[in-house]
């Protein structure tokens, strides 16, 4: 039943309750026949006049409600050819409304197209997925990476069949969030970055194979491995033969002596850090084992011993009561303690160099702070680059390779662990070092 009909129904009813109860009080108060036939009369014509006058209230409300759901469905042709006065209006603004969401809508329709075109036409493997984990969009790179045709609607677990992937894809569907991870798939590395929307719950993945940087990464770090250990031999004899002749060479050249000596020292540095940095990079296992504070500490400060004393240093500890023993590679973190400790005795004239050991939630935090020269601002974010060094003329001085840093990131790196560095130029450099105190990986 439509709205005019069902509201005639209940005026109708309403009228004739109010009349029969008005007809009962007259009656019982006056008993002229013609008087009660006149006023019969009236309520039929008093009736028949309001039904007409609700026709024309509810009837342009039928037509537009109509429309309205014609809209509703997307369907925007609309037009209201007879529009009474009182609603002429409005009728004009439901047609201009309709008339600006097609427009919206056909635009709308022309972006997803030149969307999907785009991202069909991108070779990474993309798709979308929303919270309930249905993969809403993706692109053709996506369907040839799972083998599928149409994946869309469908959950991604009835989709990505390859392990490291479906567990990286998994572990964001439970805790959503933004993140990047390397691993190896059908033969080739990629990265995968996923992007997290808090607004609608979806999260975008775009798979990146990286194949072929990998494998000039790999095809370099063997160039330097093997020039290494080419150039290894043949600096151990130059430095040989340089210390036999400094011994029969007169006062007068052995000035130039001491040059060649000096610069084939730091050669041989060079080539003895690239080759611990190659083996790293090539063999990233690390062997876990309790590592006794005091006493790794202790040796540290014989290693040091004569280069303190020289300078006037002084090298302190600070060791919580609960803090007796530390979980890493007790080689390779020895290899870090000697880069930092090295650099901070050769860029520190007067004060004291700081240890200091302090346990965290989950990680033992370990900060080492000299009062040195410090690090002006703008070398910070470089400062474990390979060969970057900040005063090169400091550095030639005191034999640095630039690699020491390098060095002590990859360890930290190994044990899944982080670095920091904060400094000011005058007022020393303090290396913050945050180790977890369980090191689930321990072989790569």
């Amino acid at each position: 039943m439509n709205l005019y009909k069902r509201s005639v129904k209940t005026l109708s009813m309403i009228f004739l309750l109010y009349a029969s109860l008005l007809l009962v009080f007259i009656i019982g108060k006056y008993s002229d026949y013609n008087f009660l036939i006149f006023f019969f009369l009236i309520t039929i014509i008093t009736l028949i006049v309001l039904i007409l006058y609700l026709r024309t209230i509810i009837k342009p409300i039928e037509k537009i409600d109509e429309q309205l759901e014609k809209v509703s469905k997307n369907n925007y042709d609309i037009k209201f050819f007879d529009r009474p006065q009182v609603y002429k209006k409005i009728m004009r603004n439901i047609e201009n409304i309709a008339s600006l969401l097609h427009k919206y809508e056909t635009k709308l329709s022309k972006n997803k197209e030149g969307f999907y075109l785009i991202i069909d036409s991108i070779q990474e493997a993309i798709w979308i997925q929303d919270k309930k984990g249905v993969i809403t969009t993706s692109n053709e790179a996506f369907q040839k990476l799972v083998g599928q045709n149409n994946v869309k609607d469908i959950y991604f677990w009835h989709a990505i069949r390859e392990q490291n992937l479906y567990n990286f894809v998994d572990e964001l569907f439970k805790k959503p969030k933004n993140k990047i991870k390397e691993f190896d798939l059908y033969d080739k590395h990629f990265i995968c970055s996923a992007s997290y929307s808090n607004l609608t719950g979806e999260i975008i993945f775009i798979l990146h194979d990286i194949t072929e940087i990998k494998n000039l990464e790999i095809l370099k770090k063997d160039l330097i491995l093997n020039v290494s250990h080419e150039l290894r031999t043949p600096l151990t004899s130059i430095k040989g033969y340089l210390e036999t002749l400094e011994l029969e060479i007169d006062k007068k050249n052995k000035s130039y002596i001491e040059v060649i000596t000096r610069n084939t020292d730091r050669l041989i540095n060079i080539v003895k850090d690239l080759l611990s940095l190659s083996k790293l990079e090539h063999d990233s296992s690390i062997e876990i084992e309790k590592i006794e504070i005091n006493p790794f500490l202790n040796h540290l400060k014989k290693i040091f011993q004569i280069k303190l004393k020289k300078k006037r240093l002084e090298l302190k500890y600070i060791l919580e009561d609960e803090i007796a023993y530390l979980e890493a590679d007790q080689f390779k973190l020895e290899q870090v303690f000697i880069n930092l400790l090295d650099n901070a005795i050769n860029y520190t004239e007067n004060g004291f160099i700081q240890i200091s050991f302090q346990k965290q939630d989950n990680d033992t935090k370990i900060v080492i702070q000299d009062t040195g020269i410090g690090i002006p601002k703008e070398h910070l974010p470089r400062i474990f680059d390979r060969f970057y060094v900040v005063d090169k003329s400091r550095s030639r001085k005191h034999g640095s390779t630039g690699l020491g840093l390098s060095i002590v990131k990859h360890i930290v790196n190994l044990h899944e662990g982080k670095i920091d560095v904060k400094s000011e130029p005058g007022e020393g450099t303090s290396f913050t070092i945050l180790i977890p105190n369980k090191i689930i990986k321990q072989n790569g």
